[in-house]
């Protein structure tokens, strides 16, 4: 499998790509400018794009599904708890920024727990994990990948590679970030229930590579060393089980 990562928008937001066997889905267009990259990428590499996913409704991660689905006809998935939010989404993006992007086309598919997108030969589940927003959700897809980070910056390709890894990956949107997690003082958002949420996430392999929403790629190992939420929650749960 291949996953590859733009960054678009003004909130530098991350766009994936996940690719095995001719097929892929494309994760979190969040912004209508730069997506031409990713339709062009696609049409070079041959893709059947199978699905166009939002991680939750925030206007930073829905904003360009409209322009990629036009072009590829793929259908949107996301959660149906955060439908409202995105189709809000463009208002949004005009309060914050002065610019309007496209409405999000209204949803295909849903996002519950467990529900797979089979990609070639390789599933991802869907994992509820709520707290930033209502419908957040993070993809989990198995070892055996090969990964590329393919960086869009400006509406220009700025590198390209490819390593191989025999890892679970997981792709967190705005949960779960390299040393830290995903605002939850914004309307919709819970504390406790991003509590939950990271609890069930520390229950992947440490070895999980992180994709998060925005930044740059971690690990689970790595933030259970270093993130201070992730740490306070082993420290209750070490002491809870005493």
């Amino acid at each position: 499998m291949e996953v590859y990562r733009w960054v678009l928008g003004p909130l530098r937001s991350n766009c994936y790509l996940f690719a095995n066997s001719g097929e892929a889905v494309i994760i979190d267009p969040g912004w209508h400018e730069g997506v031409d990259e990713i339709i062009r990428f696609v049409e070079a590499s041959n893709l059947k794009v199978k699905a166009i996913i939002a991680t939750h409704g925030h206007f930073d991660h829905v904003s360009g599904v409209s322009a990629i689905k036009n072009v590829l006809n793929a259908p949107f998935l996301m959660h149906p708890a955060d439908v409202e939010m995105a189709r809000r989404a463009h208002k949004s993006a005009y309060r914050y920024l002065g610019v309007e992007p496209p409405e999000t086309p209204e949803p295909e598919g849903i996002l519950k727990e467990d529900v797979t997108i089979k990609v070639g030969s390789v599933e991802l589940r869907v994992m509820e994990t709520p707290g930033h927003t209502p419908g957040s959700v993070t993809l989990i897809a198995p070892g055996e990948i090969l990964v590329g980070d393919l960086l869009l910056e400006a509406a220009r390709m700025a590198s390209l590679t490819a390593l191989a890894f025999k890892t679970p990956v997981a792709l967190t949107g705005d949960t779960l970030f390299k040393g830290t997690i995903g605002r939850v003082d914004l309307p919709g958002s819970s504390p406790s229930d991003m509590m939950v949420s990271l609890r069930k996430l520390i229950m992947l392999p440490p070895e999980t590579i992180i994709y998060p929403g925005h930044g740059p790629p971690t690990t689970l190992k790595e933030e259970l060393q270093s993130n201070s939420y992730l740490k306070m929650i082993v420290k209750e749960k070490k002491k809870a089980s005493k």
